[in-house]
Parts: C-alpha cells; structure tokens; sequence
C-alpha cells in the first residue's frame, strides 16, 4: 500500500465581476484555492485564477467558448479596451479573508483525521 506523505485540498470559487465604462463586461471568475501542510505545521494556501466564464458585454453573452471569447477580446483591443488588463486588475485581491480562512478550516478539519 502507498504511503501518504501530505495533504491537500482544492476548492474552487467564482466571483462576478463587472468591468469597463459602466460595468459594460460581467463574467464569473473561478479561482482554485489550495490548502496544505506547511512546513511550519500551519496551513499554508494558494490562490491561483482558473478560468472566466459566463462572459456578457452589455447584457448580451458572449458565446462560442474560449475561441468566442479570444474574438471578443481582440475586437476591444481593436477599440483600446484591454479586457485582460481590466479583468487582472479587477481580479486582485478578489479572494476575501473570510473565504481563505474557511479553505483553512475546512482543510484543518480533514487534516485531523487520521487516515
């Protein structure tokens, strides 16, 4: 039987955001939080942007996946309007403190268990 060596949990967690003149773009973000055993024997966290979905401008999806949403971005950078810089911006510290320190309760709560 393999031995386990350490622990780790993944929760996934979107957020809406709205970006541009008058909020014009909204789309739900998906980050991946990860919990582990840290060296410290405290719980040490990851937060890392996964994914927007959900993409609307002015109301109106914008659809055709991934390809669909390239061709939306590069129709507003046609225009001046950097959608990735506006959703990076946006995204920044969008992961509240009460949501990571529930990951680590959570992750602290599974950890005491022994397996």
């Amino acid at each position: 039987m393999a031995k386990i060596t350490s622990k780790s949990l993944l929760v996934n967690v979107e957020n809406t955001i709205k970006v541009g003149n008058n909020d014009a773009i909204e789309a739900t973000v998906q980050h991946i939080i990860i919990a582990y055993e840290s060296k410290d024997d405290g719980v040490g966290i990851d937060i890392d942007f996964t994914d927007i979905v959900d993409v609307k401008f002015l109301g109106i999806p914008v659809e055709g996946g991934y390809s669909g949403y390239k061709k939306f971005k590069e129709q507003m950078l046609e225009l001046g309007i950097n959608v990735d810089k506006l959703v990076d911006e946006k995204v920044e510290g969008i992961i509240e403190t009460e949501t990571i320190n529930e990951v680590k309760r959570m992750f602290s709560k599974i950890n005491r268990k022994d397996y």
